[in-house]
């Protein structure tokens, strides 16, 4: 038995037999008081743990190994406890080592194994060092604010474009998007998580700055600036085939080469008659010509063979549905990996509430209001707008792209070889630009030629994140790569293990230039003040990533040394002198009448 455990049980059984005197005393005396003989009895107890506790005070993990790091949000009431070190966002709170950065303060202190921290979390400048070491972070509630935005990569002029985002402790807000002029492009609610996904339309070739705007009521809630990078390129190569003229590919030509596509059409008349462009053959050598392919189902099967062949070296290519399909043509898209799930058959396609005239105009680059929004046509003027029964979700290997406004998924793409195949299930869908919803018909044929068409050769744009006055990594780069500043002063790249480091020190777009030919990588600097919870989200999201103490690791955890009694010490001396006060005070004390003589 240990020394504490012997020390307990002669405390226990001294607060017992003070009790059982207490209590006859009690019952022996002529006035007595039940408050008086409760507090004198809790007091006991107290007196006995206060005594124990001065005597073996509870152990703490030695300083020696373990530091805490004050980082920004860190509260005055970390003073008290062990070494303390204040990095320069932590606050002046009376107390600790300053220190410029976390390798400073575990070089001033060697043998240091573990590090708790105090605040928010650490800065990117001291993730790399925190490491080495064990880190103990209970991180903070993030606050209400936007917590992650996606901007767009290179986007061609004329094309529709995607802001995916997620907004943080903000459930009932709209989310907008506003063009560079502050016309209103978008405006969605987010989801339960705070997800929202806005469409915008670029305009001519440049670097522009949209803004996502976050509105509770009429009141902002905080607003950001999303970089925006047009880009001209060559345009793309559209190969469309179909077994019929119809509707479909007429409304399909119309719209790619008012996208900018350069579209070669083959449509089949029967009797060997061919309509549309020049005959092409339709071969190997013909498709690497091409960067897309839309066929159709009749098409499709006397044709996969040469279509596959061209897909694994890079074509992309997306399959439509004209109605409801033959078991042989089902078995195929199967096993391309389409799990087709549900019923044989056409099923209706649930459609979104129609844009409103302004936003329509906007979405579509229109830009004057005497061009008329598309026309909504009476209801029982309505063209049939439907799907296939089966959807394209049924558990391959494919990814869903596209949902109707009920849920059910229209497409769905996955890779083959270097390029990708997409499934669309959608019947007429041409009928979109007659029935008020032209924005939506155009932006379902954008996503999927964006997602499966080969990729073209260009700049490869730097989608990280950036803030004035933060280091930023640049990797890809030649040995004598420089950066020029929105001033059109130039700055130096510090080279790191095949990267280069950055401190931007204004806000803007900056251009990347590397040595050669090559031309110039424009890139945004955020202000140092804006986005501050995705800055938040970006540091804690680090933080947990970092090596946690291992349960019996005792490197890791720090040895146990005996803490300060000296607290507990004045805590018994004082309920002890409360006793001694309580017991001979005339508190609570009824004095009994005297006698008459």
């Amino acid at each position: 038995m240990t020394p504490a455990w012997i020390t307990a049980a002669l405390l226990g059984v001294a607060v017992l037999l003070g009790s059982v005197r207490l209590i006859l005393w009690h019952r022996a005396a002529v006035a007595p008081s039940l408050k008086r003989l409760i507090a004198l009895l809790l007091l006991q107890p107290i007196c006995a743990a206060l005594l124990f506790l001065t005597l073996f005070p509870p152990a703490i993990s030695s300083g020696g190994d373990a530091l805490r790091i004050a980082t920004k949000g860190t509260s005055r009431l970390a003073i008290a406890g062990g070494p303390l070190i204040l990095l320069p966002e932590a606050p002046d709170i009376g107390a600790g080592e300053r220190v410029p950065d976390l390798a400073t303060a575990l070089r001033r202190h060697p043998g240091t194994s573990e590090i708790m921290v105090l605040g928010d979390g650490l800065q990117p400048r001291d993730v790399e060092s925190a490491k080495g070491v064990a880190v103990r972070f209970d991180p903070p509630p993030l606050r209400p604010g936007i917590r992650h935005i996606a901007p767009p990569a290179i986007v061609a002029p004329g094309a529709s474009f995607s802001i995916g985002g997620q907004l943080s402790a903000l459930p009932r807000v709209t989310v907008e998007l506003l063009d560079p002029a502050g016309q209103l492009t978008d405006s969605v609610q987010p989801d339960v998580d705070g997800r929202f996904i806005l469409t915008g339309t670029a305009r001519a070739a440049g670097t522009v700055l949209f803004t996502v705007r976050v509105r509770e009521g009429r009141r902002t809630v905080e607003q950001a600036s999303v970089p925006v990078l047009i880009a001209d390129g060559p345009a793309p190569r559209l190969l469309i085939l179909s077994a019929a003229p119809n509707a479909e590919v007429k409304y399909l030509r119309r719209w790619a080469s008012d996208a900018g596509f350069a579209v070669t059409t083959q449509i089949s008349a029967g009797g060997g008659i061919a309509l549309g462009d020049a005959p092409i053959a339709i071969d190997g050598a013909t498709l690497r010509r091409f960067d897309a392919a839309i066929i159709d189902d009749r098409s499709w099967a006397a044709r996969r063979g040469v279509l596959m062949g061209a897909v694994r070296d890079g074509l992309g290519l997306i399959l439509r549905a004209t109605g409801p399909i033959d078991a042989a043509t089902r078995g195929q898209w199967r096993a391309l990996g389409f799990g087709l799930a549900g019923k044989d058959g056409v099923a209706p396609l649930a459609l979104p509430k129609p844009l409103t005239p302004a936003l329509a105009r906007t979405r579509q680059g229109i830009g004057s209001d005497d061009v008329p929004a598309d026309i909504a046509l009476p209801d029982e003027m309505l063209p049939e707008i439907s799907r296939l029964g089966l959807t394209p979700d049924g558990g391959g290997d494919s990814v869903p792209l596209l949902r109707d406004a009920g849920g059910a998924t229209l497409a769905a793409w996955r890779a083959v070889g270097n390029g990708r195949v997409a499934l669309f299930t959608g019947i007429d869908s041409y009928a979109l630009t007659l029935t008020g919803y032209r924005t939506l018909y155009g932006d379902w044929w954008s996503a999927m030629l964006a997602t499966v068409a080969r990729a073209a050769p260009g700049m490869t744009p730097i989608s990280t994140p950036a803030w004035a006055g933060e280091r930023m990594l640049l990797c890809g780069l030649s040995g004598n790569a420089q950066v020029e500043r929105p001033d059109g002063r130039m700055a130096s790249i510090l080279p790191m293990d095949g990267c280069g480091s950055l401190w931007p020190d204004q806000s803007g777009w900056h251009l990347l230039r590397k040595s050669g030919d090559s031309p110039p990588t424009p890139f945004y600097v955020q202000p140092a003040d804006a986005l501050p919870m995705m800055r938040a989200a970006r540091d804690r999201d680090a933080m947990l990533m970092l090596r946690p103490p291992a349960p019996g690791d005792r490197k890791a955890t720090g040895q146990q040394r005996p803490g300060s009694s000296w607290p507990f010490a004045l805590g018994w001396l004082l309920v002890s002198a409360l006793l001694w006060w309580l017991e001979r005070a005339r508190i609570g004390r009824t004095v009994a009448p005297q006698s008459a003589k």
